[in-house]
């Protein structure tokens, strides 16, 4: 059986026929959801003069895109922040509190 409901002088009508069958499939849509939120990847591209960074940006989900150039007087300094960018943007970079972390270090 099919219940309609409609609000008098909008025009507006719901079908709540389908309501049952939808709140049914509602925690799987859910479910789905977050393991898609869930679901990060970052794409490195290098180019002629540095990195193109593609990815989500933070719970939003939109995508972002990061430019790191190469400097011609620190041949390391593209490469160097291309890790920090990559630890940064998965957020494993850590804190100095912390007991174990992953740095970053140059040695001469």
């Amino acid at each position: 059986m099919s219940k309609k409901l409609k609000k008098e002088g909008e025009g507006l009508e719901v079908d709540f026929s389908e309501l049952k069958a939808l709140l049914e499939k509602l925690p799987e849509m859910i479910k789905q959801n977050r393991e898609e939120d869930l679901d990060w990847s970052l794409t490195i591209t290098r180019a002629d003069n540095g990195y193109l960074l593609k990815g989500k940006s933070d719970n939003m989900g939109a995508p972002m895109t990061f430019v790191i150039e190469d400097d011609e007087q620190d041949e390391l300094k593209s490469h160097e922040e291309l890790l920090w960018e990559v630890m940064e943007y998965f957020s494993f970079q850590g804190s100095k509190h912390d007991k174990e972390r992953i740095r970053v270090t140059r040695e001469k």
